[in-house]
């Protein structure tokens, strides 16, 4: 992944991340709606300790996401392995060094020599 040198806020990524995951208080919408229908059953310290719930439980979320990000940036790189493709590019060497003119119509063309007894 590439890193950046930019440095977001942590509270603008948390009121985004808020913002992102809002269907996440349905719940709490619902009973502040219950309320006012019902308010002898459902108090309105309900809504607010859901809403609170849902915050901290961001928060934490976020927290965690971003412990996790700095442990794995600092592992350190794994080390290079062998290539044991014979059919790559690493092991092609060219018959010629120069560059082939393909082109018939040029001065400087060269045509190739297609002995097939190589």
């Amino acid at each position: 992944m590439k890193k950046t040198s930019r440095v977001g806020s942590f509270f603008l990524i948390y009121l985004f991340n808020v913002f992102l995951n809002f269907r996440l208080t349905i719940p709490g919408w619902i009973l502040l709606v219950l309320y006012f229908i019902i308010p002898q059953y459902i108090k309105w310290w309900y809504c607010l300790a859901y809403f609170g719930a849902f915050l901290l439980y961001m928060l934490i979320w976020m927290l965690i996401l971003r412990a996790l990000g700095n442990w794995a940036g600092t592992a350190k790189p794994a080390p290079p392995i062998e290539n044991k493709n014979p059919y790559s590019a690493q092991g092609y060497i060219p018959t010629q060094s120069r560059p082939i003119n393909k082109n018939p119509y040029s001065k400087s063309y060269t045509p190739i020599d297609t002995d097939d007894n190589q």
